[in-house]
């Protein structure tokens, strides 16, 4: 008997399907030959391809459920983060020779950072939900940063940072560990692979792994555990050695503040729109989600 995962697709996230299901497949078919754990697309029983419509028009996909497996919110122990962000580095050098042509956005300008801000800009002029008197000093916080997103686009554009095929969602409940043994066995939700910087994948596992805290309690509360965050720095550049540039080195101290940064705007983006993209508990919880993450812009820095 065979385990496997049916798994519905958010046609209003991913609303070009054609794009997010040729990704993954290419991205799972090359792992399959590469990674010691990857997960298995199944084809669809009609139509080919790999996504099936139920008779409402939505849209699903199988994949293999990985037993003896589970997720963590948070890394445990700094062997547990170095282990998490090892997998990650090895899953962008197990996807460098991915043959062509490269893989276009599924969310285009996903990572824009520089654009997340003029977003975020544009939400509080706009003030649909009549929300932005009451953040300005959260939208004030988050534009002041706008430096380290420039320094970071400016890196990519000249090449300091080169164009990787990275995870692009890479937090830490996207990482299964062996539930025996407590190695980290592969990435999950690849919905996101794409072109992208190390950074992405690096900041992530810092900003999602490292804190003490939730995204959605008392930014006060947040501290973020220096042990963990040197070990998954340490995990990545260890297992990456190999592709690594010096360059990329040098800014890995920018990957946990810039996804924070993207965090908090995208945050509080929604929270001025009317809470319309991230499901919410009520009122208030991305303004209390963005100030969380400004909070990490300045324990990560």
């Amino acid at each position: 008997m065979r385990r496997v995962v049916h798994q519905r697709i958010n046609a209003s996230v991913f609303p070009d399907l054609a794009t997010l299901a040729g990704n993954v497949e290419r991205v799972t078919a090359h792992l399959a030959g590469r990674a010691p754990v990857s997960l298995r697309l199944y084809p669809a029983a009609a139509g080919g391809g790999t996504v099936a419509r139920d008779r409402h028009g939505v849209p699903w996909r199988t994949l293999d459920y990985l037993d003896g497996t589970c997720t963590v919110h948070r890394f445990a122990d700094p062997a547990q983060a170095g282990a998490a962000a090892a997998v990650a580095a090895r899953f962008v050098a197990d996807l460098a020779d991915l043959p062509g042509p490269a893989l276009p956005e599924v969310i285009p300008r996903f990572h824009d950072v520089v654009g997340r801000l003029r977003h975020l800009e544009a939400a509080a002029a706009a003030d649909v939900a009549g929300r932005a008197g009451a953040c300005r000093p959260e939208v004030a916080d988050v534009l002041d940063l706008a430096p380290v997103a420039r320094e970071i686009a400016a890196a990519r554009a000249d090449g300091r940072l080169p164009e990787r095929t990275v995870h692009n969602d890479a937090k830490a409940e996207n990482v299964l560990f062996d539930q025996a043994t407590g190695a980290a066995v592969c990435l999950v939700d690849l919905d996101t692979v794409g072109p992208g910087t190390v950074l992405f994948d690096l900041g992530d596992l810092l900003r999602s792994g490292a804190p003490t805290g939730g995204e959605d309690g008392d930014p006060r509360h947040l501290r973020v555990r220096a042990d963990i965050a040197e070990a998954v720095l340490a995990g990545y550049a260890d297992a990456g050695g190999a592709f690594l540039t010096p360059s990329e080195l040098a800014l890995f101290p920018r990957a946990g503040p810039l996804m924070a940064l993207e965090s908090a705007a995208r945050f509080l983006t929604d929270h001025l729109r009317g809470d319309v993209y991230f499901r919410v508990d009520g009122p208030g919880h991305n303004l209390r989600r963005a100030r969380a993450q400004l909070r990490l812009v300045e324990l990560l820095s």
